[in-house]
């Protein structure tokens, strides 16, 4: 399976070694899978960085930030990983130089001249908060064939939703679908995800949750999940097949599985614009609701 570390720090050369460092532990903390490190300083395609930075913290399987110098951008990209209920590794170089809000959380010290001490400490932090985060899979619920009277309908959308929009859109588009017959599939963090959720649930709607990977939900999805209000499903481990392609394999997944997909968009997010592309070219029933 491969997971994703997203790095947060300064676009500076002089954090390159310690970028590195990051990559060769995050390979070594977890040798059965594959682990891609990725650092913004070194994307240079077309397009709004600020798009690169919602999809790459909402896809990652885990953050590393590293708060030396209190960047705002760091800050601002730590406190946004930490509200999507990312598992998120700190370091920095001067502990005592952070601010009070983050002084509260565990954070690695390290020096820049003794990196490799600093690997030795990732790589015990990465395992261990790995293994507090990962959410056993259903893959039972994600393999259960649907009696042909059924039909699955796969629900996401933008990162950028303005709630009191999705209030009044989320049950004036998904209420005519309500019914016992209804399988629903929905993405596993984000506002929409969680507020889709927290509405199906309520109507007495049978609802699983598709990650990522096994570390891909927020804080609300898994207390959904641990309190077995929905299941969980990994798609870096469910067979699709190898002719949808899609921009992930969750996207792959709901392809295959859904016979209508709804997508709530801003209109503006590029993600979600590329997700509608990717269902229409596949000729997937899609319904778009505006937020």
């Amino acid at each position: 399976m491969q997971l994703t570390c997203f790095v947060i720090m300064p676009f500076r050369t002089d954090f390159d070694l310690v970028f590195n460092t990051v990559r060769e532990a995050a390979a070594e903390a977890v040798p059965e899978d594959e682990m891609v490190c990725s650092w913004l300083k070194d994307v240079h395609a077309a397009g709004r960085i600020t798009d690169d930075i919602h999809n790459s913290i909402r896809s990652a399987s885990i953050c590393v930030s590293e708060l030396t110098g209190n960047n705002p951008n760091v800050m601002w990209e730590t406190g946004y990983a930490m509200a999507l209920g990312k598992p998120t590794i700190l370091i920095a170089q001067d502990i005592g130089d952070l601010p009070f809000d983050l002084k509260v959380h565990r954070v690695v010290p390290y020096l820049p001249n003794e990196l490799q001490d600093l690997k030795r400490r990732l790589v015990k932090a990465i395992q261990e908060t790995m293994s507090a985060y990962a959410l056993k899979t259903n893959t039972a619920a994600a393999q259960v064939a649907v009696p042909v009277e059924r039909r699955t309908i796969a629900v996401t959308g933008t990162m950028s939703a303005v709630p009191a929009m999705l209030q009044r859109r989320v049950p004036a588009t998904l209420e005519p679908y309500l019914s016992d017959h209804t399988r629903w599939l929905t993405g596993s963090s984000g506002i929409v995800d969680e507020m889709v959720l927290e509405y199906l649930l309520a109507r007495g709607q049978k609802a699983a949750a598709v990650g990522y990977n096994r570390y891909d939900f927020s804080e609300t999805v898994r207390q959904m999940s641990a309190d077995g209000r929905i299941d969980f499903i990994d798609a870096s481990v469910e067979p699709v097949p190898k002719a949808l392609g899609g921009p992930s394999r969750r996207d792959s997944f709901f392809c295959a599985k859904a016979d209508l997909v709804v997508l709530f968009w801003d209109s503006a997010s590029r993600g979600t614009g590329e997700l509608k592309d990717y269902f229409l070219n596949n000729n997937i029933t899609l319904l778009v609701g505006f937020v």
